[in-house]
């Protein structure tokens, strides 16, 4: 009973932590759209979403033996940024930098108290647990899929790499082609074009078909990140 209050406060604040980061890279970007929404706090009760930082973390947890989620989406407007081409990056990429760094930190506690022998079976179980939701968290949150993190990180890396190629091809071409920064008219269509298909995918249907696609390939991952998180507490 202890563990599964334990493994919920995790959940819910491994979820906290990933949205408030998000929050956050908007508001150092000229954005406060989420600090005026109040999502710059610790209650869980303001990042809930039930379906998605509830039941689906504990089920998966306790059925497949992780857990994945989501919390409600943190209100951002990119219009409000600064010129920089990176925002959006560091928006989408916020969240799962969090859950990493909570797992290094897990892992960093491990090596400490092991180091002054006061690690024991239950203080071991508990810091894993936390890497292990946190690593999940990140993994699950980087699958290329809207309205999942990966698809607007993968999208802006294919922006960076459209400008750079660009910046190449004008090197050697006398016919200048545009440079997609932040603002201009060809990146506006491009990132029309992203937030499309992300309103597409939030279509209650075709979230669902999202969902198990994506649990689908998530379950094949596990494994992999398993052996993963094991290296990582082997040393």
């Amino acid at each position: 009973m202890l563990f599964t209050f334990f493994l919920i406060i995790v959940i819910f604040y491994s979820i906290v932590f990933h949205e408030i980061a998000h929050g956050y890279a908007a508001y150092r970007n000229g954005d406060s759209t989420a600090y005026n929404a109040g999502r710059f706090t610790l209650n869980p009760f303001k990042h809930m979403d039930i379906f998605g930082s509830v039941l689906v973390p504990l089920f998966s947890f306790l059925t497949l033996g992780y857990a994945f989620g989501w919390a409600k989406p943190v209100p951002y407007n990119p219009s409000n940024f600064r010129k920089n081409k990176y925002a959006e990056l560091e928006v989408a990429s916020a969240g799962i930098l969090v859950n990493l760094f909570l797992v290094f930190i897990s892992i960093l506690t491990f090596y400490i108290l092991k180091y002054f022998n006061i690690l024991n079976g239950d203080i071991f179980s508990l810091i894993k647990t936390i890497a292990q939701i946190n690593i999940f968290l990140a993994f699950f949150n980087l699958l290329p899929f809207p309205p999942a993190d990966g698809f607007s990180i993968f999208s802006e890396i294919y922006l960076l790499f459209k400008d750079f190629y660009i910046k190449i091809k004008n090197i050697f071409s006398k016919n200048r082609e545009y440079r997609v920064n932040y603002g201009n008219f060809e990146h506006i269509k491009d990132r029309t074009y992203i937030y499309r298909l992300k309103a597409l995918f939030s279509n209650p249907f075709l979230m669902f078909l999202i969902i198990i696609v994506a649990v689908n390939l998530f379950t094949y991952l596990v494994p992999y990140i398993l052996a993963l998180l094991n290296i990582l507490f082997s040393f």
